[in-house]
């Protein structure tokens, strides 16, 4: 049968590579090969532009589709033997998946590569984009949360002045799943990691993604807290940078006096040079009437606490009582907001805390009808999807226990110092 011949350097080089003892070590780059060249086909990326009608015989044909079986066996391979870094290659590793799932040898013939390699795959290298799709507004929440909208300033040694953006979520290493899940999510940016900190990133810089992907979903699922101020002064740095005008002197004096207003302000070395910046006016934010679940579940992902504290008192016959506890704490600024919780959850109270370094206030709930039939009740239908899920299964359990009065007995006091073990701070060591 005539078919469209591959290009030489796939038919050629990967063969060779197969039967090298380094070829675990050149995954990255085979899949980038692959990738890079291929992704310009227009009916099958397994093709190039260049093609050319030849004709391949059974002979050949056979020893394409032992190539393909290869590539499985050093994915499998480098899936059980690397899958710590396995996260890194995950866009190439998911669409070489799909190259091969599609490829004419397969559909044509029939063939269906190994099952159980195509479920690990499938497990560890797809990103989930439909089943596990992420809600915009739980988005919005754990951004609102987590996220933070940077603009640097910066000086070069010749004395000239550079300016970035960036979008990004910094987060403990443990929890940098979920930080895949909103790369997935976005389509842009990517995610960084600093094992000497303990920290995992997820940054967008590329000013054309921020402009036509970051700034609408922020447009259309609007930020509740104060941080929507932030978003929006970084807003207008964007637009000036997209349309080059940061290279034009008026360009950089209208950045620096909304640089002034955003986050933490100006920096010293940059207040050094221009010691008379007028800050930009702060948009006003008005709080919406009500909350979406969604927003909470990610805002409560990011910001909120589930706690469960066992402490000593004579008056208990075992001489320890345990007490539990749902919280949120913010920066005094979003005082309103925590009011907004307590008309959501229909419970709890605000407290605000002046004898803290940062001003500071909390939302909390500790009675446990409440508990059960408001916060667990919630969290059940809208879960946090992150680490702090875990948090919350071992509070439930715990809340579930002192319900049934278990916690007044040795062995259910035991199961929740266990289940407290696990929780928290606890879980990151």
């Amino acid at each position: 049968k005539s078919r469209p011949a591959l290009a030489n350097n796939y038919a050629d080089s990967p063969l060779k590579l197969l039967g090298s003892s380094n070829a675990l070590n050149t995954y990255p780059s085979l899949i980038s090969g692959f990738m890079g060249k291929a992704s310009s086909a227009s009916n099958n990326i397994f093709y190039c532009n260049k093609v050319k009608d030849i004709t391949m015989n059974h002979k050949q044909v056979t020893l394409f589709n032992m190539f393909i079986l290869n590539v499985f066996k050093i994915l499998h391979l480098f899936e059980k033997h690397v899958l710590r870094n396995l996260r890194d290659y995950t866009e190439g590793g998911f669409r070489l998946k799909e190259c091969l799932r599609y490829s004419p040898l397969f559909c044509e013939r029939g063939y269906k590569p190994p099952i159980s390699i195509c479920k690990s795959l499938k497990r560890k290298l797809s990103t989930s984009r439909t089943n596990d799709k992420l809600d915009p507004n739980w988005v919005t929440g754990f951004v609102d949360a987590e996220g933070c909208f940077s603009v640097i300033i910066e000086i070069s040694e010749d004395f000239k002045w550079k300016v970035r953006i960036s979008f990004e979520i910094n987060l403990h290493e443990k929890d940098k799943y979920i930080l895949y899940k909103l790369q997935s999510f976005f389509g842009v940016g990517a995610v960084y990691h600093r094992p000497d900190r303990k920290k995992s990133v997820y940054r967008v810089t590329n000013v054309t993604y921020i402009k036509n992907v970051i700034i609408p979903h922020f447009t259309n699922y609007p930020l509740v807290s104060k941080k929507a101020i932030d978003f929006l002064l970084w807003s207008k740095v964007v637009e000036i940078i997209f349309n080059k005008d940061h290279l034009t002197k008026e360009g950089f004096f209208r950045i620096l006096s909304y640089y002034v207003s955003i986050n933490k302000g100006v920096s010293k070395k940059v207040l050094g040079f221009y010691p008379n910046i007028l800050p930009a006016d702060k948009p006003v934010i008005n709080l919406p009437e009500h909350l979406n679940p969604h927003w909470v579940s990610g805002f409560v992902a990011g910001d909120g606490g589930f706690s469960i504290y066992v402490r000593s008192a004579k008056d208990y016959a075992l001489g320890e009582k345990v007490d539990s506890r749902f919280h949120i704490a913010q920066h005094s600024k979003d005082l309103e907001l925590m009011h907004l919780f307590i008309q959501f959850f229909s419970c709890g109270k605000v407290t605000v805390r002046s004898n803290t370094s940062t001003p500071r206030c909390d939302f909390d709930v500790q009675d446990t009808y409440f508990l059960l039939t408001k916060v667990i009740s919630h969290f059940d239908k809208y879960p946090l999807l992150n680490l702090k899920q875990k948090d919350f299964l071992c509070f439930k359990e715990a809340i579930l226990l002192m319900k049934d009065k278990q916690h007044l007995t040795i062995e259910g006091l035991n199961k929740i110092k266990s289940l407290n073990l696990e929780m928290n701070s606890n879980r990151l060591r």
